[in-house]
């Protein structure tokens, strides 16, 4: 089982490290502050981060850090994420995690889900 939790992780360091080399354009956020500018994407394979992306891995994207129970609307429309946190986090398709969950992503998962939709919010639990 942590093995698999080790291939997630590389995962996402090759997945931030592709994107530095591509050139995305990067923003960062808070979950008390809100979206703010200026993150290294390596940040993103940081234990107990989170990012956000407005395409397939692709595009704007956001990084969280220590996001909790509370509800973070997402400054786009969100098709993608790595969760490097230690919980799972669902995603909801309106801005204040309402409604049932639209995505559900695991501990330590790297997706996106271009079937699913934009979602707007999200939240650990």
């Amino acid at each position: 089982m942590r093995i698999q939790g080790l291939k997630r992780a590389a995962a996402g360091v090759a997945v931030m490290s592709a994107a530095l080399l591509a050139g995305v354009v990067p923003g960062t956020a808070s979950a008390s502050s809100g979206p703010a500018t200026g993150a290294d994407p390596s940040q993103c394979a940081v234990a107990g981060n989170i990012c956000v992306w407005e395409g397939a891995l692709t595009g704007r994207w956001a990084l969280y850090e220590d996001i909790g129970t509370a509800c973070v609307t997402a400054p786009f429309g969100v098709l993608a994420t790595v969760n490097m946190t230690d919980r799972r986090v669902e995603f909801y398709r309106d801005g204040d995690c309402t409604g049932t969950s639209a995505h559900s992503e695991p501990s330590l998962g790297l997706h996106s889900w271009k079937s699913v939709g934009a979602l707007y919010s999200f939240r650990a639990v």
